[in-house]
């Protein structure tokens, strides 16, 4: 795909006018809806420039030509397929910025509803003192970053078998200025996992896709089969997996969240129905079943 040509004015009004026309001239993938359309534009204006819209307009801010050939750069990129998160290397997640390579499943509004349940079962949690909570299959370290973020008083640990993962995880951490401890560690190893200790609170977003499972090509193509896939005979490897850390590792009365596919998230219930332990599935702001929650007694 060639370059396109740049906006003659080099106003912000008339770059962002710029970019939707481009994107709209597009019109296809997830370019063909208007919403997405508008949200990625605002994606590659605030990757240029963090400030509102209104504040630049306000300024008569004008960008130069280096910051137009970025973004001439990025336009080409994100009307090739490539996820806008990817190409300007960072996406919102609960207020924070997360850095995400290919290296990362890039993080998802829905895996923020699950960070929001996992806080309301830590609610439920006994106690005054500072929580311990484990993050499993951290990857971007978005969920551990988020917790940390809200709650400083906290113990927060994130494990992935990926240490290309691990260096994105990171690198968050120290750019955001927050405290995490980050392990390289196999989550399918149940024991490897309750050396860590006791916690509080355990959630996870882990791979859940069956293999077989076509996906839209700007995730199939970019985004890292080991943070999406299982096999298509054990869907729930990883949530059997943490069935032993309610026991081994979860304090009475902790919390467990997991993301699910939604296909599946009666079974990891199921699988989830403990002796004493509390199992709710969670539906997402779509009514899509999301996530499974245990409350340990």
């Amino acid at each position: 795909m060639g370059a396109f040509l740049l906006p003659r004015d080099n106003s912000d009004v008339s770059v962002r006018r710029w970019v939707r026309s481009v994107l709209e001239a597009q019109g296809e993938g997830m370019l063909s809806n208007p919403r997405e359309r508008a949200s990625i534009a605002d994606w590659l204006m605030a990757d240029l420039d963090p400030r509102s819209r209104l504040i630049l307009e306000a300024l008569e801010h004008r960008y130069d030509e280096g910051e137009l050939t970025l973004l001439q750069d990025h336009l080409r990129q994100v009307c090739s397929g490539v996820p806008v998160q990817r190409v300007v290397g960072w996406t919102e997640f609960r207020g924070l910025r997360i850095g995400c390579s290919g290296d990362v499943l890039i993080p998802r509004p829905e895996t923020e509803e699950v960070v929001g349940w996992f806080l309301e079962g830590m609610a439920m949690v006994k106690g005054d003192e500072a929580k311990r909570v484990l993050d499993i299959g951290t990857g971007s370290g978005c969920m551990a970053l988020a917790l940390k973020a809200e709650n400083p008083s906290w113990d927060v640990v994130g494990v992935d078998v990926s240490e290309a993962a691990l260096n994105q995880a990171k690198t968050n951490a120290i750019e955001l200025g927050l405290d995490v401890t980050w392990v390289a560690l196999d989550a399918l190893d149940s024991a490897a996992v309750a050396a860590l200790g006791r916690f509080d609170g355990i959630v996870s977003n882990p791979p859940y896709i069956p293999s077989s499972e076509v996906l839209e090509p700007h995730v199939q193509d970019h985004e890292p089969a080991l943070a999406l896939f299982v096999p298509d005979n054990e869907p729930l490897r990883f949530y059997k997996a943490m069935v032993p850390l309610v026991t081994s590792c979860l304090v009475s009365g902790g919390c467990m969240v997991a993301e699910c596919h939604t296909e599946f998230t009666k079974e990891v219930a199921d699988c989830w129905k403990l002796e004493g332990a509390q199992v709710q599935v969670l539906c997402d702001l779509q009514g899509a079943q999301r996530a499974v929650r245990l409350i340990r007694s």
